[in-house]
C-alpha cells in the first residue's frame, strides 16, 4: 500500500511534480567530416535597397490628361523617326543609283550587245537569193535526160501557133542553158546564175574566194533537144566557171573570146557591210559531163573562217555539155512555133 501523501495548508498550491527522468543515451563521439563535404560557411546578409519612389503627379494634375500628352509625344517621336528614316534612305537609295546607274547602263548595253551577236550568229553571214538568168536576145536551148512524153510533146506543138516563144522550163529534169556556136554549130551552154546577197553580220563580210564544187558528174544528156534562136549573141558576164576543171574557181572572163582568166577574187575585194546588197552573176559550163552543182563562198568574219553554201532553193544547179547526137530534136520559129525534126546532131534553126 503506497504511502499517504501529507495533507497541505488551504490556499497552498500543489507542488509541481519534477518530470519524470530518461535514462541517459549515449552520444557517439563527433567524427571529423571530410573537406569535400563541408558547407562553406553563407554570406552574410545584404540588406535590399528599395527602388526609388516613382514620382506621381501632381494633385493638380489629372491623370488621364498625363496619360494623353504621353501618347501624343511617343505618336510624335515615332512618325519623326519614320519620316528621317524615309528622307535617309531616299538620300542612300539616290547616291546607290548614281554608283551604280552607269555600271547598270554598261552591262545592260553588254547584255544587248551579246544577244544581237548570239541573233545573227544563229543566221547565214549572207542573206542570198540565186536563181537561173538569161537574157531574152540570146539563144537558148533545152536538154532533157528521156524522150518527150506523148502528153508533153502535145503540149509543145500546141504552142506552135503562139508568136511569143514559150519554153518547155516546166518539163521535168529539163536542163537549160544559153547557146554558144562554132560557126554555125551550137558549141556550148552556158548556165548562168544570178546571187543577190546581202550582208547580215554584225560587221564587214570579206569575200575571200568564190567556186563551184560539182556533187554528181556523168555522161551529157543527149535525149532530147530544144533550141530556140536569138537576134545575135549578148556581152559575156564577169565571172565564169568551168566545171570540168579538178578545183573549179570563179574566174574573170576576157571579153574578146570568153576564155577564162585569173581568179576573180584576186583583182577584186568583195565586201559587204551589214545591210549592204551586191549582185553576182556567174556563167558556168562544162563541155564533158552532165554536172550538178553549188557555189561556195569563202568568207572572212573579221579572221573568223566561214563556208557558205548557195544552191538553187535547197536543190543544185545543173549544167550539161552538148552530146553528138540526140534521139529527138524540136525547133520553134518565130512565125510557126514549135516543130519537130527527128533524131540528129544539134543545130540551130531559125
Amino acid at each position: 500500500m503506497p504511502p499517504r501523501r501529507p495533507k497541505r495548508a488551504k490556499g497552498q498550491r500543489r507542488p509541481a511534480e519534477p518530470p519524470p527522468q530518461q535514462p541517459a543515451v549515449p552520444q557517439p563521439e563527433s567524427q571529423p567530416q571530410p573537406a569535400a563535404t563541408r558547407q562553406p560557411p553563407e554570406p552574410p546578409a545584404v540588406p535590399r535597397s528599395e527602388p526609388p519612389a516613382t514620382p506621381q503627379p501632381a494633385a493638380d494634375e489629372p491623370s488621364d490628361a498625363a496619360a494623353d500628352r504621353s501618347t501624343r509625344r511617343k505618336l510624335l517621336l515615332a512618325a519623326g523617326g519614320a519620316a528621317a528614316s524615309a528622307v535617309i534612305g531616299t538620300v542612300v537609295a539616290g547616291v546607290y543609283d548614281r554608283l551604280t546607274s552607269s555600271e547598270k547602263a554598261v552591262r545592260d548595253d553588254r547584255a544587248i550587245e551579246q544577244a544581237k551577236r548570239t541573233d545573227t550568229q544563229r543566221k547565214p553571214p549572207i542573206a542570198v537569193n540565186a536563181y537561173y538568168y538569161n537574157r531574152s536576145d540570146e539563144a537558148v536551148a533545152w536538154v532533157l535526160p528521156a524522150p518527150l512524153t506523148s502528153g508533153q510533146r502535145q503540149e509543145l506543138l500546141t504552142l506552135q501557133r503562139s508568136l511569143d516563144r514559150e519554153g518547155p522550163e516546166n518539163f521535168p529534169d529539163v536542163v537549160y542553158g544559153v547557146v554558144r556556136f562554132a560557126g554555125e554549130r551550137p558549141s556550148r551552154l552556158l548556165t548562168r546564175i544570178r546571187i543577190s546577197a546581202v550582208g547580215q553580220w554584225t560587221g564587214p563580210v570579206f569575200v575571200r574566194q568564190i567556186r563551184a564544187r560539182v556533187l554528181k558528174r556523168s555522161a551529157p544528156l543527149s535525149d532530147t533537144f530544144l533550141y530556140q534562136g536569138g537576134q545575135g549573141d549578148g556581152a559575156p558576164l564577169k565571172i565564169g566557171f568551168d566545171l570540168d576543171e579538178p578545183e573549179s574557181i570563179a574566174r574573170v572572163i576576157r571579153e574578146k573570146d570568153e576564155t577564162l582568166g585569173a581568179a576573180y577574187v584576186d583583182r577584186r575585194a568583195l565586201t559587204l557591210t551589214p545591210g549592204e546588197p551586191m549582185t553576182i552573176d556567174i556563167q558556168a559550163y562544162t563541155d564533158r559531163s552532165y554536172c550538178e552543182w553549188v557555189v561556195e563562198l569563202e568568207l572572212d568574219l573579221q579572221g573568223e573562217k566561214r563556208l557558205q553554201v548557195v544552191d538553187d532553193h535547197g536543190r543544185p544547179f545543173r549544167s550539161t555539155g552538148l552530146a553528138r547526137h540526140y534521139r529527138d530534136r524540136y525547133y520553134v520559129h518565130i512565125r510557126n512555133g514549135w516543130t519537130a525534126d527527128g533524131a540528129g546532131p544539134p543545130v540551130g534553126k531559125l
